[in-house]
């Protein structure tokens, strides 16, 4: 079963309300701009002939160098070096008759995906002015048989688009979770990436307990703000406007039920996993609310934190690993 975890995408969306106001971080232009093309290894790979893999392999291989063993070895779990046997798994993946419709549908709905490269231009512009130092990826779309979300190393960013073919399409209902379907559409390709990119890039350090984590997580929504100054930050988050509502009218009993359970400074990690993994609700403070709430109120948190210290730039934030002093500092009272 297809799933979205905490080792594959520790926070797979972020948190928006309604439309964005220019932040502070804003650029009218850039100093250093990056255009951004995806790799289609996607469709070269549904593409290559069954008759004679191998050869079409050795093609794809002189084609996309940095990818193609990187795919075969940790999406298809193949030896490099069992060319015959590798090859044949390929053909038979390739002529299976329901992946020969997924294949169609991704070459459909994503026939055209300059959209896509655009968003990721205009975020990768940004991280490239705000953060200098860090090596940006190359992007590459593949199809895995629903078998992997992502491919990410130091330089490359890989994509499964077959897992991105539309909330309604029927087969996802039959391996995944339902609260999970929303995030499965052409349009949450971009902040699920970036997301998967901040969290590799920016690690988290610190003590483990749920305050940091919340804290941790909140920086990273406030970098998707900056970095898709666009968007909404509901559908980052993938909360529907009645949710943000949800979170809104009840933000005071939320953090009260945080302090009288004494979940705040827990180091237990199923708890941790309960207030920041995607989830139908956030069971420790109810069933009516909507998953995620730890990093929606360290979201708060943190931009109330800089809301209040207008000195601090995107680097010092995500630097700053004294947790606590940024709870203080931001004057958080709900």
């Amino acid at each position: 079963m297809f799933t979205k975890t905490i080792s594959t995408i520790f926070a797979f969306s972020l948190l928006f309300v309604g439309c964005q106001q220019k932040n502070r971080f804003h650029l009218d232009s850039f100093k250093q701009s990056v255009e951004v093309k995806i790799n289609r290894f996607d469709l070269d790979f549904i593409a290559l002939d069954t008759t004679d893999v191998a050869s079409g392999l050795i093609i794809l291989e002189n084609k996309f160098p940095a990818f193609t063993s990187f795919f075969l070895s940790d999406v298809l779990l193949m030896q490099m070096t069992d060319t015959v046997e590798n090859a044949n798994q390929i053909k038979a993946f390739l002529q299976d008759t329901t992946f020969i419709g997924v294949h169609q549908q991704v070459k459909s709905i994503f026939n055209d995906v300059k959209e896509i490269e655009k968003q990721f231009s205009i975020a990768f512009s940004y991280l490239r002015n705000y953060f200098p130092e860090i090596k940006l990826p190359e992007i590459y779309f593949f199809v895995s048989g629903f078998n992997q979300q992502f491919l990410l190393n130091d330089s490359i960013l890989g994509i499964g688009s077959d897992l991105y073919l539309g909330s309604d399409f029927p087969l996802y209902k039959d391996i995944t979770y339902e609260y999970l379907l929303p995030g499965m559409r052409k349009e949450m390709i971009v902040s699920e990436g970036l997301s998967i990119l901040l969290h590799k890039k920016f690690p988290f350090i610190g003590d483990v307990n749920l305050l940091n984590t919340m804290i941790y997580e909140g920086k990273i929504c406030y970098l998707m703000e900056v970095l898709m100054p666009d968007a909404k930050t509901d559908f980052i988050l993938g909360y529907t406007e009645a949710e943000i509502r949800w979170c809104k009218q009840h933000e005071k009993a939320i953090w009260t039920s945080m302090l009288e359970q004494k979940h705040l400074y827990s180091t237990d990690y199923m708890l941790i996993n309960q207030y920041i993994n995607p989830a139908p609700f956030t069971s420790p403070v109810s069933n009516e609310s909507p998953g995620r709430l730890g990093t929606w109120v360290g979201y708060q948190i943190v931009a109330g934190y800089m809301q209040n210290n207008k000195q601090i730039g995107l680097a010092e934030l995500i630097q700053n690993e004294n947790y606590q002093s940024i709870i203080e500092q931001s004057l958080y009272r709900p």
